[in-house]
């Protein structure tokens, strides 16, 4: 399974880039996690829209979810999960009659091809999913933000990869480096590092612990 970091900034996008988005490329489905501010036109570099089987995204903050509200006007019906809160941010998106929109929440099971997508609840400020992304019998875990805790430890537990949450200094509702190695560590899976501050430059904390970090458009094979 193929993952391409299309978007890997949080609050808002360094020049030329975009806010959280991955495109992930099964051998029974194309799926898009989050779409993020300037997703819309950076993932247009890497597939057709049309060739998208569905988007999931991880919470409606608005680095992880407004550029799904232009792709209203992309022809076509799009397939969209998401939580049903916050509720104004939820009713912009159920607002296009393009948008065929379908509620996540925890312990939901999705299943788009023969990929299956489980949710587990993060701590974060509003109502917010890692996922679990499986197709033949192996997974990877996107912890969308999150911060650290025994339960997303357990949920990551068995997978082949986790998409972690990492970059941000202490105190933000992220985890830290330092916090992405526990995790990594206590839960027996290799991490890479995504979301990044476009003010904080986490690379020197991330080298240190020897933890890597996605770069924009450049795949990353989860098993």
């Amino acid at each position: 399974m193929e993952i391409i970091p299309v978007g890997i900034y949080g609050a808002y996008p360094a020049p030329g880039c975009a806010s959280a988005c991955y495109l992930v490329k099964g051998e029974s489905a194309t799926v898009v996690l989050d779409m993020g501010s300037g997703s819309l036109s950076m993932l247009q570099k890497y597939i057709n829209l049309s060739e998208v089987d569905a988007f999931i995204l991880s919470h409606l903050h608005y680095d992880h979810f407004c550029d799904a509200l232009p792709l209203a006007y992309y022809p076509g019906k799009h397939i969209i999960y998401c939580p049903a809160t916050p509720s104004d941010c939820f009713t912009l998106l159920k607002g296009s009659a393009s948008h065929d929109v379908r509620v996540i929440n925890e312990g939901a099971v999705v299943t788009v091809g023969k990929i299956r997508f489980e949710f587990s609840k993060t701590i974060h400020p509003v109502e917010t999913y890692a996922i679990r992304v499986t197709e033949n019998e192996k997974s990877f875990v996107y912890t969308a933000d999150a911060m650290l805790s025994d339960k997303l430890i357990d949920f990551c537990r068995g997978s082949e990869l986790i998409l972690t949450d990492c970059s941000f200094p202490a105190g933000t509702p992220h985890m830290t480096a330092e916090q992405g190695a526990e995790l990594s560590e206590k839960a027996g899976v290799r991490i890479v590092a995504i979301h990044f501050s476009p003010v904080y430059d986490a690379g020197p904390v991330l080298s240190r612990l020897g933890i890597p970090a996605v770069k924009q458009g450049e795949a990353v094979k989860a098993w």
